[in-house]
């Protein structure tokens, strides 16, 4: 049972609560901030409702709050709150992998190189809590080493809008992605699947089912899937408020990065990263397939970008 704190009623769930708060001429932000006070913990300023388990759940009203709050906090207490972030986690979405930067980044908690920092070995500590980790280890400058030769990087016929890549291309069908060397197994049978931002937004929202199944068929054949979305995440993480993404768009960016943080959960052999415009994601393309050492399934590739080290 659920009591109306304006007038004691009870109720049978959340939602014939909310109904009723229309009697009291009370939105549902006003009612929660007013009997149930949240406050960030940065500034003091009263928590920004938008849901209910959102506005129980949030600490701080904007990241760069909670970047200033830990900045001003002993590191053992910067700890104590990053570890109570990835247990919270693990028990509302029953995490299976240490999260990567993309998942990281889309929700409120600091990037993966706060707790590398802060830890001083990020996967070791998610080991820890029992977490398994996808990668071992940090990229660093030299963990990416391309030897770009004459073998043909293969373009998949269906692709509409191809990366200038400036290099020897095969135009063919390709059973998933849109981008590898034409002989795969000399990226480690790496796939990339180039998005704009819109096919971006459509494909993890009205085609999600559509995209998995291609996930799935992808990871049986044995193929590492790295999803290069030609456009920076933070810009992504707010497309409803670009000019060039459709205003017919409904869908909002925290459903479509939910689908991003559950795919990563399920798939082991799978990546999203995030990049400065497609002169950028051509760049980024050819040194993925192209890297001898076959780190594009060693490391966290949105952590290298971020870090300046891919």
């Amino acid at each position: 049972m659920v009591e109306c704190k304006e007038c004691g009623k009870e109720f049978n769930s959340d939602r014939q609560l909310h109904g009723h708060l229309k009697a009291h001429d009370l939105r549902m932000a006003s009612y929660y901030q007013k009997y149930f006070p949240r406050k960030d913990k940065s500034n003091g300023a009263i928590i920004k409702f938008k849901t209910k388990g959102q506005y129980f759940e949030t600490d701080f009203n904007s990241r760069g709050n909670m970047q200033k709050w830990l900045r001003n906090q002993p590191v053992k207490n910067a700890q104590e709150y990053c570890l109570e972030i990835l247990n919270k986690r693990i028990e509302k979405k029953k995490l299976n992998y240490a999260p990567t930067q993309v998942e990281l980044r889309s929700i409120m908690s600091p990037p993966l190189q706060y707790y590398q920092i802060i830890f001083g070995d990020y996967y070791k500590k998610c080991k820890e809590i029992g977490l398994k980790n996808k990668f071992s280890s940090v990229a660093s400058a030299t963990s990416f080493n391309p030897e770009i030769n004459e073998t043909k990087i293969c373009v998949d016929s269906r692709e509409q809008q191809p990366l200038v890549l400036k290099h020897p291309i095969e135009v063919k069908g390709l059973e998933f992605g849109d981008y590898t060397l034409e002989d795969p197994q000399l990226c480690c049978k790496c796939y990339i699947e180039r998005k704009s931002i819109r096919d971006f937004v459509g494909t993890l929202s009205g085609g999600f089912d559509r995209f998995r199944n291609e996930i799935d068929k992808a990871g049986k054949a044995g193929a590492y899937l790295i999803v290069l979305i030609e456009r920076k995440l933070n810009e992504c993480m707010a497309f409803n408020r670009l000019p060039y993404v459709s205003k017919k768009v409904k869908v909002t960016p925290e459903y479509v990065f939910r689908n991003v943080r559950d795919l990563l959960q399920e798939f082991v052999d799978l990546q999203f990263l995030f990049v400065n415009g497609r002169e950028e994601a051509s760049r980024v393309c050819k040194k993925i397939l192209f890297d001898t050492n076959c780190s594009s399934r060693d490391y966290d590739l949105q952590l290298a970008y971020d870090l300046k080290v891919l």
